[in-house]
This record gives C-alpha cells, structure tokens and sequence, in this order.
C-alpha cells in the first residue's frame, strides 16, 4: 500500500468522503508548506500528514 493510499485512507475516515479527502489532499496547506499530496514520497513526509490529518480531525470535533 502506498504512502498516498494510506493517507487518502485516513483522509476518507476524518472528511467523510472520498472526494471530499482527495480535494483536501491536492489543497495547499499552510501548516504544510505545501499540498499534502506532494510531501506523501517518502516516510517522513507521510508522517507529517498523518499528524496534520490528526489535527485536523482533532479540531473539527472539539465542542
């Protein structure tokens, strides 16, 4: 599985779509420095997204 499979994978979980997570993939982030696509080429980076999506999730469901 792939780096962009795995994260697309997460991405569904937190934006509830599919569609919905490829935008926010290709989307440029200013947390980043870059699309989120783009830093899915290696571990690091793969990381990286993964704790920007866990934020993300973090924040769209505080109450």
């Amino acid at each position: 599985m792939t780096y962009y499979t795995q994260a697309l994978d997460r991405a569904v979980e937190v934006f509830g779509t599919r569609e919905r997570a490829e935008i926010w993939l290709e989307k440029m982030s200013a947390e980043l420095g870059a699309a989120p696509n783009q830093l899915l080429e290696d571990k690091a980076g793969f990381e990286r997204v993964l704790r920007h999506i866990h934020s993300v999730d973090l924040a769209m469901h505080l109450d």
